[in-house]
């Protein structure tokens, strides 16, 4: 590839959640320090409208609001409420900071005309799940199968598939759509193997991109916790009751205070509720709590890069096979770390855990996982 072109970069790289805008820091942090430039490819699924369609919508949703017939698409639409302003702020300025991406910003309908192959010299599909069958689902125009026009080059870096429930017709449209692909890999075992099965090649396990850099590189980004001492910390992204019924009870257990990162607007109400919270500073807060509770797949792996004791539990009701509950357990597994996935109902013993075996692991795979980064780059 020529090094003077950048490498077009797609993921979810804008969204308001710690792991994937820091997911998307790590891969676009692990390229340049393999002597290539990249940038994210700014990308918005609703097309771009002119100012009669526009007008159109708003008298729409105004007339359907007022007679109470609207329904809410955006289950995440809290975060445009004054409570979560501070939030939304601080996930802006690490973006504005630290993800490079394109000034230009391309829609639904314009990116296959708008969007010149030759400015990149390869485009990368990123990790997080982007090939979820729910967020395909939810709307086919997401461009994280890069078939929306004739690229120089095309490869996966750890896309996840988010669950092992993947229905026969999408993997029909699967086959279809990563035949086109130069290189593949993906971050969870399982479907790695499902893959490579299906396509009838070889599909790449690799890290995910957060486990790239060390703790060293990490500490680069991380701010100061906004609390000081000992103190146990709450990533809950769900809202199962148990998880935040064992963050409480440890702490009483530990004689430690509870503090609770705000993800939902159930944790508003929860005494040392922390709001305001940018990527940066969560770093911050995981390396320095004595203990974290997690249901959150990149919350484990930030513990296990510092070195945090932390309990582990599913997002969602139901057993581990439900939805994307068995991202956490396949990597803990992977690791040598399973015993710190908790269900509800799990009475054995606390204990700490040692991370010497998880780091040699990390350490192993991720020069593999360079070695495949860089070949999709060379």
């Amino acid at each position: 590839m020529e090094k003077n072109k950048k490498i077009a970069l797609f993921t979810c790289h804008e969204d308001l959640n710690y792991g994937s805008m820091l997911q998307a820091y790590a891969l676009v942090t692990a390229i340049r320090k393999l002597g290539y430039d990249a940038e994210y490819i700014t990308y918005r699924i609703y097309a771009r409208q002119n100012r009669f369609v526009k007008h159109l919508k708003r008298l729409a949703k105004s007339f359907l609001s007022a007679t109470g017939l609207r329904k809410e698409r955006n289950p995440f639409q809290f975060f445009n409420t004054k409570a979560f302003a501070a939030t939304k702020a601080a996930f802006q300025e690490f973006h504005r900071q630290w993800i490079p991406s394109s000034l230009k910003v391309y829609y639904s309908n314009t990116i296959t005309s708008e969007l010149d192959p030759e400015e990149y010299s390869t485009f990368i599909v990123g990790s997080d799940q982007l090939w979820s069958p729910l967020l395909y689902a939810c709307d086919n125009r997401i461009p994280y199968f890069l078939d929306f026009a004739a690229l120089p080059s095309r490869s996966s870096y750890a896309t996840s598939l988010g669950t092992s429930n993947i229905p026969e017709e999408y993997k029909l449209m699967l086959k279809e759509k990563l035949s086109a692909f130069d290189n593949i890999s993906c971050r969870e075992t399982f479907n790695t193997k499902m893959l490579s099965d299906l396509l009838n090649r070889n599909v790449s396990h690799v890290l995910d991109p957060t486990l790239l850099l060390s703790a060293e590189d990490w500490n680069k980004v991380a701010t100061e916790p906004p609390v000081k001492g000992d103190y146990i910390l709450a990533y809950i992204l769900g809202e199962k009751d148990s998880v935040t019924e064992f963050a409480h009870s440890l702490g009483q257990q530990k004689r430690l205070p509870v503090y609770f990162i705000v993800t939902q607007p159930k944790y508003l109400s929860y005494s040392n509720a922390l709001t305001g919270i940018g990527p940066d500073a969560f770093i911050g807060l995981v390396k320095n709590a004595r203990f974290v509770v997690t249901d959150s797949y990149h919350g484990c792996l930030f513990c296990i890069i510092f070195g945090t004791q932390f309990f582990a539990f599913s997002k969602r009701e139901g057993s581990v096979d439900t939805q994307d509950n068995i991202r956490i357990l396949e990597i803990l597994q992977v690791l040598g770390l399973e015993d710190r996935f908790w269900d509800d109902t799990r009475q054995t013993p606390l204990h700490d855990c040692n991370f010497q075996q998880a780091h040699e692991k990390i350490a192993d795979k991720r020069q593999t996982s360079l070695k495949y980064l860089s070949g999709c780059l060379q």
